[in-house]
C-alpha cells in the first residue's frame, strides 16, 4: 500500500523535486469517489493512493516513518451518537500515538469537547469556520519515543469518579475470578454527577449512560461522559477499541426491540462453570442479565433429576444452568425466534442436546392457558410491562401476576417449586390472595442479590412458591 511520488516544482532558482508518500483514506465509498473526482483534474491523481479504510483499523503504513497526518473526523450527531464519537476520538488518540511516532498530527473538528480526547502534545490551535459552524484545527506533535498510553493528565480527569472506579475494581476483580465469573458490574451511579452503569465482559467495558435531568445542560452531560470514558480506559487498562457505549432511555412501541446494528458480534463468557453466548454491540441488552446471576446458580442447584420449565426465557441462560445442574428435562418458552435460537446455541455450547430439551416459540401467556403436563421446577421472569403486537393483550406484572400464578399452579407437581422474579420497583405481592389460590410464597430476594449489585438492592424481586398444602404439612 505504498505510493512513491516525485513532484517537481518551478522556482526562480530552477526546478526543485520533492519526494513524498501521499495517502487518502475514508471508510465511505461514496466520499472516496468524490475525492478521486476532485483530484483527477488537478494533474496529481497518480501521486495519491486512495484506499477504503476505517480509522478504527488504522495500521502502520508501509514505508511510513514520519510525516504530517491530517484528520477531519465526524463531530456531530448527524454522523453518530455522542457515545460513538467519544469512543472514536479516544481510540484515535491511542492509535496515532502507536502508529505515527515522530509525526505531526492535525485534527479538524467542530467539537472542542471531543478534541480534548486527543491527549497529545499540542503545537498550535487555530479557530476556523466550516460554513456557519465554529471549528478548530488542533495540531499536535508525537515524539519518536512516545508510549501508546493515555497521558498523565488523565489523573486529573474526574478524580472522584476515577478513585471510586479504582476502589470498585479492587473489590470485584479478585472476587469474580474466584467465582469463575467473566462478566460483572463495576459501577452503578455511585456518584450523582456520573449517572452511568459500567459492566465488564472479559476484556470489554460497556458504559451505559442514563438520561441526564433537564437541569443539566447537554454540554455538561457530554463533558461528564467524556470524563467517564477517559477515566475508564485509564483505570481498567482496557483497549480503547473495546469500550462500548450505550444510552439507556425509555422506549415506546417497537423501538424497545430495535437492533443497534447487524454486525452479529457474539462472544462466549463463563459464569459459575457454565458457558454462555453474549452480544455486546448489536442490542441494548447483551443476552445475559447480570443481576440474575445468583438466581440462575440457585436454579442449577435445585434442578437435579427434575423437569424444568423456563417462561419468558430470553436467551435461555437459566435453562442452561438447570440442564448443567442435572435437570431430567427442560422446556424453554419465549415469543422471540431470535432469543430461542440463542437459547439453543447456549445449550449446545454446554453439550446439552436431545429430545428432552424442548424450545417453544409462542406468547407465554397464551401457552400457559393451554399447556398440560407437570413440572418440578418452574422459573418465570416476566417483563414489567409488554404491549407487543404478537400478544393478544397487554401485560402488566403488578396487575396480572395472580392470573399467571393460577395457571402455573396447575402445572406444578405436588412437591414442586416456582421461582418468580421480576424487575418492577416497589412490586407488591398479596400473600393472602396467593394462599386463597393454594400457593405459599416466601420472599428470597435478599439472599440472591449479587455482590456487584448490592448498591441497588431493589434491582429485582424474587419469590419461592410451593403448594399451600405442602407448606402446611412442612410446618406440622
Amino acid at each position: 500500500m505504498e505510493v512513491y511520488a516525485g513532484v517537481t516544482f518551478k522556482s526562480k532558482n530552477g526546478p526543485a523535486t520533492c519526494k513524498m508518500h501521499l495517502f487518502d483514506y475514508d471508510n465511505d465509498v461514496r466520499i472516496l469517489e468524490i475525492a478521486k473526482s476532485n483530484v483527477y483534474y488537478t494533474g496529481v491523481y497518480d501521486l495519491i493512493l486512495f484506499a477504503l479504510r476505517d480509522v478504527a483499523e488504522l495500521m502502520k503504513l508501509d514505508g511510513f516513518k514520519t510525516g504530517h497526518v491530517i484528520f477531519n473526523p465526524s463531530y456531530g450527531d448527524r454522523h453518530g451518537t455522542i457515545s460513538d464519537l467519544i469512543t472514536l476520538y479516544t481510540r484515535l488518540s491511542v492509535q496515532l500515538q502507536t502508529e505515527c511516532k515522530g509525526s505531526v498530527i492535525s485534527i479538524y473538528s467542530g467539537s472542542y469537547e471531543l478534541l480534548s480526547c486527543i491527549k497529545m502534545q499540542t503545537k498550535s490551535k487555530c479557530k476556523l469556520h466550516n460554513g456557519t459552524l465554529n471549528c478548530m484545527l488542533k495540531t499536535c506533535q508525537i515524539t519518536a519515543h512516545r508510549k501508546a498510553v493515555i497521558t498523565e493528565s488523565h489523573k486529573m480527569v474526574a478524580p472522584e469518579f476515577l478513585n471510586r472506579l479504582r476502589k470498585n475494581i479492587k473489590k470485584f476483580e479478585k472476587w469474580a475470578k474466584k467465582q469463575d465469573i467473566e462478566c460483572y458490574r463495576l459501577y452503578y451511579a455511585d456518584l450523582p454527577d456520573y449517572n452511568v452503569a459500567i459492566d465488564r465482559y472479559k476484556n470489554y467495558i460497556i458504559i451505559q449512560e442514563y438520561a441526564a435531568p433537564r437541569t443539566i445542560s447537554k454540554k455538561t452531560a457530554r463533558c461528564r461522559l467524556l470524563d467517564i470514558v477517559r477515566a475508564s480506559i485509564a483505570v481498567t487498562g482496557v483497549n480503547a477499541n473495546n469500550i462500548i457505549l450505550k444510552k439507556r432511555e425509555k422506549q415506546k412501541g417497537a423501538n424497545q426491540y430495535q437492533k443497534l446494528s447487524e454486525a452479529k458480534r457474539f462472544m462466549n463468557v463463563m459464569e459459575y462453570g457454565v458457558k454462555l453466548e453474549v452480544n455486546l454491540q448489536d442490542y441494548i441488552d447483551t443476552g445475559l442479565f447480570l443481576d440474575h446471576r445468583n438466581i440462575r446458580k440457585m436454579l442449577g442447584e435445585k434442578a437435579a433429576g427434575k423437569k424444568f420449565l423456563n417462561l419468558f426465557a430470553y436467551t435461555g441462560a437459566a435453562t442452561v444452568h438447570a440442564a448443567t445442574g442435572g435437570a431430567k428435562s427442560t422446556t424453554t418458552v419465549d415469543m422471540s425466534k431470535t432469543y430461542l435460537a440463542w437459547a439453543e446455541r447456549n445449550m449446545q455450547l454446554n453439550h446439552k442436546v436431545g429430545h428432552q430439551h424442548q424450545y417453544i416459540q409462542t406468547d407465554c401467556l397464551k401457552w400457559l392457558s393451554m399447556a398440560s403436563g407437570q413440572y418440578d421446577l418452574i422459573f418465570i421472569n416476566p417483563p414489567t410491562f409488554s404491549n407487543s403486537k404478537r400478544m393478544e393483550d397487554t401485560f402488566d406484572v403488578q396487575r396480572d401476576y395472580l392470573k399467571v400464578m393460577v395457571a402455573l399452579k396447575r402445572l406444578l407437581r405436588v412437591n414442586g417449586e416456582i421461582v418468580f422474579s421480576n424487575n418492577k420497583r416497589n412490586f407488591k405481592i398479596d400473600l393472602e390472595k396467593l394462599n386463597e389460590i393454594g400457593l405459599f410464597a416466601k420472599n428470597i430476594t435478599k439472599g440472591l442479590i449479587p455482590l456487584d449489585f448490592e448498591r441497588n438492592k431493589y434491582i429485582n424481586n424474587c419469590w419461592l412458591m410451593t403448594h399451600m398444602k405442602v407448606h402446611d404439612l412442612s410446618v406440622l
